[in-house]
């Protein structure tokens, strides 16, 4: 006779699940030599939200307005052998599925990285969750085009739990 084990449980991405108003911060031209630090170089758009946790919490999935009409998605898969997390992400103004970050949970935050190409340059892409509480979350996207030597930011969310959305 052949036992076999539950899968493993996880809660990594436990925090994200339910309803959320999310502000986008975003950087208007990436990677175009601009000062992050001229705040008239970002803009600024709010949008909501829903995450859930499936297969013992070994995926995460959530669906996010991007406040200009568009939505989002990420998939995330979790290896039970390594414990580290594959992200996938597409938004409803192309449909494609962009190329995965890989990363994991340490000490409370989130470092996923991946290749990806902006503009015609080969990248890589980091996402960072961090300054996590019940109510709310961090998330923030950069690129570097020096194999992760310097990073440039041009993406934070700040995510806070709606009424509809707290942890019970």
């Amino acid at each position: 006779m052949t036992h076999t084990t539950a899968p493993e449980t996880t809660h990594d991405f436990g925090f994200q699940e339910g309803s959320w108003t999310v502000r986008h911060v975003r950087l208007h031209r990436p990677m175009a030599g601009l000062d992050a630090e001229d705040p008239d170089s970002w803009y600024e758009a709010t949008g909501n939200a829903t995450a859930r946790l499936m297969l013992g919490g070994q995926v995460s999935v959530d669906e996010i307005g991007l406040g200009n009409g568009e939505t989002g998605m990420s998939l995330r898969l979790r290896s039970p052998e390594t414990g580290e997390w594959t992200i996938y992400w597409v938004n409803s103004r192309d449909g494609r599925l962009q190329p995965p970050v890989c990363g994991r949970w340490e000490d409370g935050r989130f470092v996923g990285v991946g290749e990806d190409e902006y503009g015609g340059f080969q990248i890589l892409a980091r996402y960072v969750w961090a300054d996590i509480t019940p109510t709310t979350a961090r998330w923030e996207q950069a690129f570097s085009v020096d194999d992760g030597t310097t990073w440039e930011t041009n993406w934070v969310m700040h995510w806070t739990r709606t009424a509809a959305g707290d942890a019970s």
